[in-house]
């Protein structure tokens, strides 16, 4: 039982555990692992991590990218996953405001520009199959253009209807940034990369959602809500430009080649059956045994690579529905999904609660975001590194082996949230001052970017290519769960108040956070459940469990 995670049963080789250092620590002694003497590792500091995944010897395997190109690839996404965060609470600071301007409700005003979060929620699944079917760049492509030409349209709108119907579109185009970009990472760096990684994808998310309503709050204070989009749209386009030139297809096809890894050993270490399948327990991709020249930059700019799977689109879009039934969906969807909600929910009703208790205008509301620039800030700067870090520091004192669970040990940090809920509640029956508000505000943001990026960076080392699916899945009830949100938020807070509102929030942090503890414990038993159902979950068992298995049967 390392450090509190219960051991299975039933597998020998639980997927996702693996092999990630090659000097483990037993008893207070480094010791090498033979058995990783013929797998590739990382270079320097990373010297003696074992790479999970192997790459293979193929050029166009996104793994063997030379690193100018992952990061060009990553940092592309990650500055249009700011833009795609600014652009749902943007004119939030101007609720009142435009209130007044149509003569409708605040909430009426939220739940027009709130279109946006049910066109997200729709398409979040119609993406994740086009993905799988066509690839990640085409929709890519796709979700930044659509993104740049609804912008346009809303700040040409006339009236509520047509910005809920511009709002709309923009949900569609907003989606694939906010559920495909895991799966790019889980398809161009192996696990002790990922971390920090999602970290900053977080962060550019986060980043987006506070910097965009503090800049359109001087816009609507001293132009008009039009122009904030007519700004932002600019920036789009650029991102156009940039997703066409730096992000290149990250969809590989690659073969389970344990076997070959194995025969390789035997041939090196005859009579060694033992250490012959450690091999073959570690997550392996082609080796190459077909080589290909390394594809041209121009063949890479090209926008259809064809199909990348036999299966039909309808089959495809339903693939994600069996992982209604995984444990591993409801924990990511409480952890990740939902405290999303509870923290969108701050720049939603902002406008009510700064108007209500301290009488801001929409300049002084935008500013109130700076709270959460310092937050998630903090998180990159002191987290970002932590976790990657962190599970090769833990895996060493485990004898080198990894488990996933390791990364839950970040969820630690959703308390934050808690205390920023109900510390914003009694502080505003005190009449706390605003700077105790946004100081709040601060740790509300640290606590997404933590935990958040935690619990993603937990689904994609446990579910690999099938992350796409179950982060969709969550994705879609947390944006119909916000949208329904926009209807009555606002309202409750002017007649609950904001003390009672922020405690019932707290609250619901706070219940988030107690899945994050059966997870940990009973994760290792999770993953086995899940790769015993193949045919549920499309799991796949290592070759020495396969064939024990069927000796069982028969």
């Amino acid at each position: 039982m390392p450090f509190g995670i219960l051991e299975d049963r039933y597998l020998e080789k639980v997927p996702g555990t693996g092999l990630l250092s090659d000097q483990g620590i037993v008893h207070g002694h480094e010791v090498a692992i033979d058995e990783a003497r013929h797998l590739k590792r990382g270079t320097g500091k990373y010297a003696h991590v074992v790479l999970i995944p192997q790459p293979s010897d193929d050029p166009a395997d996104p793994l063997n990218w030379p690193r100018w190109k992952k990061e060009a690839c990553f940092w592309t996404l990650a500055f249009a996953a700011s833009l795609d965060g600014a652009l749902s609470p943007m004119v939030g600071p101007g609720y009142v405001l435009l209130a007044k301007q149509f003569n409708v409700s605040v909430d009426n005003v939220t739940s027009s520009f709130g279109f946006i979060l049910l066109g997200l929620g729709i398409f979040m699944l119609a993406q994740n199959a086009l993905a799988v079917k066509f690839g990640h760049r085409i929709v890519y492509l796709f979700s930044v253009s659509l993104m740049f030409i609804s912008c346009i349209w809303c700040a040409l709108s006339p009236n509520l209807a047509s910005i809920r119907a511009s709002r709309f579109f923009q949900g569609f185009g907003m989606s694939a940034l906010q559920s495909l970009v895991a799966s790019t990472l889980e398809q161009i760096y192996c696990v002790h990369e990922r971390g920090s990684r999602s970290v900053i994808w977080s962060f550019s998310i986060m980043a987006g959602i506070t910097l965009g309503p503090l800049i359109c709050s001087y816009v609507i204070q001293n132009l008009s809500w039009e122009f904030g989009f007519w700004f932002v749209s600019i920036p789009l386009g650029l991102s156009v430009l940039m997703v066409f030139f730096f992000v290149p297809e990250t969809t590989y096809k690659r073969e389970d080649v344990a076997k070959v890894q194995s025969l390789k050993k035997q041939g090196s270490d005859e009579g060694s059956m033992d250490k012959a399948m450690v091999a073959s327990d570690v997550e392996s991709v082609d080796s190459g045994l077909s080589r290909s020249p390394p594809p041209t930059y121009l063949s890479q700019l090209k926008l259809w690579h064809g199909s990348f799977s036999d299966e039909s689109m309808w089959k495809i879009f339903l693939r994600p529905f069996p992982f209604l039934l995984s444990p591993v969906t409801y924990f990511l969807f409480l952890t990740h999904g939902m405290q999303t909600v509870w923290l969108s929910l701050v720049p939603l009703c902002s406008s009510t609660i700064f108007t209500l208790e301290y009488n801001f205008d929409a300049a002084q509301i935008g500013l109130t975001n700076l709270g959460g620039i310092v937050g998630i800030v903090l998180a990159m700067l002191v987290v970002g590194p932590l976790n990657d870090w962190g599970i090769v520091w833990i895996s060493k004192r485990n004898g080198g082996i990894y488990e996933p669970e390791f990364r839950l040990a970040f969820m630690i940090s959703m308390l934050s949230g808690v205390f920023g809920y109900v510390g914003w509640a009694v502080g505003n029956d005190h009449h706390m001052p605003w700077i105790g508000a946004v100081a709040c505000i601060t740790m509300l943001n640290f606590s997404i970017v933590v935990s958040g990026s935690a619990a993603v960076t937990y689904l994609l080392d446990t579910h690999g290519t099938n992350a796409l699916h179950i982060l969709a899945l969550s994705n879609f009830g947390k944006n119909m769960v916000l949208y329904g949100s926009t209807f009555f938020a606002n309202g409750m807070v002017l007649s609950r108040g904001v003390k009672v509102s922020l405690l019932i929030l707290g609250a619901c942090q706070a219940f988030c956070w107690l899945a994050s503890v059966p997870m940990y414990i009973y994760g290792k038993r999770v993953r086995s459940y899940l790769a015993r159902h193949p045919h549920i979950f499309q799991g796949e068992l290592s070759e020495k469990d396969r064939l024990m298995r069927q000796a069982e049967k028969e």
